[in-house]
């Protein structure tokens, strides 16, 4: 099972590949990769808040 730095390590490369295009208007993401974007942000909003000692 990779590790949750491992994982964002590897969408910021997956990104980065979608977002290499500066003509492109729109980039597409797969239903997994959008899930594991999600995933990754919710982990860090949670670091943060939990570093801060509140929600805001």
């Amino acid at each position: 099972m990779p590790s949750p730095l491992e994982i964002a390590r590897a969408l910021a490369s997956v990104l980065e590949a979608k977002l290499a295009d500066p003509s492109a208007e729109r980039i597409e993401l797969s239903r997994e990769e959008a899930a594991l974007c999600l995933g990754v942000i919710n982990g860090v909003a949670e670091n943060l808040t939990a570093g801060t000692g509140n929600g805001s």
